[in-house]
């Protein structure tokens, strides 16, 4: 009769003698964490401008933040129907 351990669960095991299979046609690790980076930098780059994501992710990045920083000049802050009504343009 073999030990058991708590609950019934054997204490330990012994590794089998086999390698367990791997199939030729799979990924390896580098190359599954390879597809991960790309496709998580393609991720953050096709959200880039979303506001939120510019400005919590991609603005604090060391080398490319400053690309991320949009300024809407003073000119470009009236909205149009402040200028139709203070213009008196009425067309």
């Amino acid at each position: 009769m073999a030990i058991q351990g708590h609950h019934g669960v054997g204490t330990w095991s012994q590794k089998p003698d086999y390698n367990a299979y791997k199939s030729p046609y799979g990924p390896s690790g580098i190359t599954a964490g390879s597809f991960g980076v790309v496709g998580a930098t393609f991720v953050l780059f096709f959200f880039a401008d979303v506001p939120k994501v510019r400005t919590d992710i991609m603005q604090k990045l060391p080398v490319v933040g400053d690309y991320f920083v949009r300024e809407v000049p003073p000119s470009d802050n009236v909205s149009t129907l402040h200028c139709i009504i203070v213009e008196g343009n009425f067309d």
